[in-house]
């Protein structure tokens, strides 16, 4: 336990769950903390308050598993010392580490200065063996769950598959509480080399863009992967400057339907006109 060094100058009582990845810790995460009166959470490199991200970079954000890790280690110093200072800044009485392993949470906990742990729970102890397996099986989907409401998570994440995940929850004390969660492909999680044929992808954007009278023809389409993000470029011919108010509908259209079809996400689309038919 550790005094904080805030006005308030309060004890800090430090929890954490760990479990292998992929085993359900940020599902089980805002249970755990509504059970021991925790509001703090520290998950993947962010500092959550109840559902809002007050603090931190999600390593969910990162383009490889190795920037992941050390991100949720928080191993970049201005990283760290963001973290560090809203948590001396704010009047913490518990807080609840998440990691794989006792050593990542100790890990976590020195780079932040927490000092020692006070409790440790063990995903095992909280979750069924049937809890863990389908945890373990969306995982390998690439699914991840960050415990904050989806509203929260789109305004600071952007190009990331997102779906909220409501709870209902019974307390100790026989209040209900509706717990949101949201469930993310990473970018490390699929981005990469593709493994669908580029053919594919024409197809689905070629029959999307059909949909839309005002474009004559399409001249060209290119996909860009060489960075780890999906960008779109489409050379068209238009009918006429009507076309030019159905453009944005356009590529929102494409965009969900690559990533509806292939679960590949799509960061940009350029749309630009070579031909205007009738003038």
């Amino acid at each position: 336990m550790k005094t904080i060094s805030n006005k308030a100058a309060i004890l800090l009582k430090i929890y954490v769950l760990i479990g292998k990845s992929g085993t359900g810790k940020s599902y089980k995460s805002l249970e755990l903390a509504c059970e021991n009166n925790i509001d703090y959470i520290v998950d993947d490199g962010l500092l959550i308050y109840k559902g809002q991200i007050v603090a931190g970079v999600s390593a969910k954000q990162s383009q490889t598993k190795m920037e992941a890790v050390r991100r949720a280690i928080f191993s970049d110093i201005n990283h760290r010392k963001s973290v560090k200072k809203k948590i001396n800044d704010l009047d913490i009485d518990r807080i609840l580490i998440l990691g794989t392993s006792l050593k990542m949470v100790k890990q976590i906990c020195s780079a932040l200065e927490l000092g020692e742990i006070d409790e440790i729970i063990d995903i095992n102890d909280i979750s069924t063996e049937d809890d863990i397996r389908k945890a373990i099986e969306s995982r390998k989907k690439g699914n991840h769950i960050i415990p904050v409401p989806t509203v929260e998570i789109k305004k600071r994440i952007n190009g990331l598959r997102i779906n909220p995940l409501r709870r209902f929850f019974m307390t100790s004390d026989k209040e209900t509480k509706i717990l949101e969660k949201t469930v993310i492909r990473p970018a490390f999680s699929y981005m990469g080399k593709f493994y669908i044929a580029p053919e594919v992808l024409n197809q689905i954007i070629k029959y999307t863009v059909s949909k839309n009278t005002h474009i004559s023809r399409i001249n060209r389409i290119s996909v860009d992967n060489s960075n780890g993000k999906i960008e779109i470029k489409m050379n068209v011919n238009i009918r006429n400057l009507d076309a030019f108010g159905t453009l944005k509908n356009i590529q929102h259209n494409i965009k969900r339907n690559v990533e509806d079809m292939t679960l590949i996400n799509v960061n940009k689309i350029d749309i630009y006109i070579n031909k205007i038919k009738d003038k």
